[in-house]
């Protein structure tokens, strides 16, 4: 007989059994571990929504343990490997907030959680300053056309600076005396008699350990790597190009879910993040910086969607083109001008490929192997649609902004080829404006707390930098609610 986990509570005296679970059991169960461990705040996860819970609470007083299941060199989760951007308003001014407020939104169809979108406005610049006063480093603040919003690079630049940033947090938190365990894999969540958080059963290699905690600060991503997860979420989902590591396989949501947390947004391809990627021989480029300004292609040498949308629509329609591989196309003028686009190089150059260069419309149409006659077809139509205010609205589809004349006869580049990839998802655990998981009917589960990937927040969509930026500001809240928590 199988029993959930949630059939199980912590007591005084020990493990009692509960009433049998309604439905299918989600994890095995376990004998009591020889070794017991106690903290005051338990964080699990050391990416950027770990490292930075781990940081606020041990500054505000709680001893604090962080633990992940992976090895410690591998410590940062997909932080480590991620872009880097954070998104932010322009500037701490009112009107800032809001439009920041306003933008999120509208990206996100007006889907979501527009109350931790606030939550994210009135907070982030002051957890950037925070960070910032942890020996973090970020470069000036840069928009993201055609939005309003913008993002700061960790620096020195794009997947450089996130290493520096997470090696900057991690050292200033062990250097106030915060613990870590690596290898260490939570395999359930324990309750006590009224129904708080009082601990959790880890696998090490050791055998299991019980680590007692009076708040838990789940900061374990997403199911990215889950495919089983990304299948129910999007039937095909299994075969999609996984970016990020390989361990972010869902735990934290899992683990939750079986104490009664909710989850929200984690079915349909709404609730995936899908950007283009050139899967290189010695990386992966991205051309996220570049795509507003390009001009989309399929196989058939048609345009397909408006670019100016951003890089998680453009994935989500790719998925809909022949093979899922498309190109982008940019003219000599573009490449001087817009400095995004030599961002987005620098990348390709790095993996070795993925850069097409051609003299005239007919010799990229033969690089990309896509019918001549069709491709010049579509960027004369193109071309005739372009306004002289960016917008391209007799366009087919409609562009709405950033659009630009290319030069057919000139020297064109296109990025191919691109498929979609994951790279994280929008679903997940349900939270309140003060980071901690509630139930599903908005019930917080005493002494729980989350941030990060773990969390939901966005719809379709989401403008980029939005994750990192949660991460560090709801994990800071996060940090400081289980402190003072745990002080009480």
């Amino acid at each position: 007989m199988n029993i959930s986990r949630r059939s199980f509570f912590l007591s005084s005296a020990g493990f009692t059994l509960g009433a049998l679970a309604a439905e299918p059991a989600l994890a095995w169960v376990t004998g009591r571990p020889e070794k017991t461990l106690e903290t005051d705040v338990l964080v699990i996860g050391s990416g950027l929504s770990g490292t930075v819970s781990a940081l606020s609470a041990r500054e505000s007083g709680a001893k604090v343990l962080m633990i992940d299941k992976a090895k410690e060199e591998f410590r940062g989760g997909n932080s480590r490997v991620c872009m880097g951007s954070f998104l932010m308003p322009r500037d701490d001014s009112e009107a800032s907030r809001q439009t920041f407020v306003e933008d999120v939104s509208k990206k996100s169809l007006g889907g979501g959680r527009k109350d931790l979108y606030r939550l994210l406005a009135d907070n982030v610049l002051d957890a950037v300053q925070w960070a910032e006063g942890h020996g973090a480093k970020f470069n000036p603040w840069l928009q993201s056309a055609p939005w309003r919003l913008g993002v700061r690079l960790a620096s020195p630049g794009q997947y450089q600076g996130m290493p520096k940033l997470l090696s900057a947090l991690y050292s200033e938190y062990r250097r106030l005396g915060g613990e870590a365990l690596f290898e260490t894999k939570a395999k359930r969540i324990l309750l006590g008699s009224k129904g708080e958080i009082a601990g959790v059963i880890c696998q090490t290699k050791a055998g299991l350990l019980e680590i007692r905690c009076k708040a838990l600060i789940l900061g374990t991503g997403g199911y990215s790597a889950n495919r089983a997860m990304l299948e129910a979420a999007h039937p095909g989902g299994a075969n999609i190009l996984i970016r990020g590591n390989k361990w972010i396989t869902g735990d934290g949501i899992a683990l939750a879910q079986e104490i009664g947390a909710g989850t929200r947004g984690m079915a349909g391809v709404e609730s995936l993040h899908l950007p283009v990627v050139y899967n290189g021989p010695s990386g992966r480029g991205s051309p996220t910086r570049a795509l507003p300004y390009c001009v989309g292609i399929n196989l058939q040498g048609r345009r397909f969607v408006d670019e100016s949308q951003g890089y998680a629509s453009f994935g989500k329609a790719t998925l809909q083109q022949t093979r899922q591989t498309v190109a982008l196309v940019f003219d000599e003028a573009l490449r001087k001008k817009e400095k995004r686009i030599g961002m987005s190089i620098a990348l390709f150059d790095k993996a070795k490929g993925g850069l097409i260069e051609a003299n005239g419309c007919e010799e990229l149409a033969r690089k990309l192997g896509v019918p001549a006659a069709a491709l010049r077809s579509t960027l004369e139509a193109f071309n005739r649609a372009v306004k002289a205010d960016g917008s391209a609205l007799e366009a087919d589809p409609p562009r709405r902004s950033l659009a630009s004349k290319l030069d057919l006869n000139g020297k064109l580049y296109a990025f191919f080829p691109l498929t979609p990839s994951i790279t994280m998802d929008y679903g997940g655990l349900t939270i309140n404006t003060k980071t901690q998981v509630t139930e599903q009917d908005g019930t917080p589960i005493r002494g729980l707390y989350a941030a990060g990937e773990t969390v939901n927040l966005y719809y379709h969509d989401y403008h980029g930098g939005g994750i990192l930026a949660q991460c560090l500001t709801f994990g800071r809240i996060a940090g400081q609610n289980a402190a003072q928590l745990a002080k009480r």
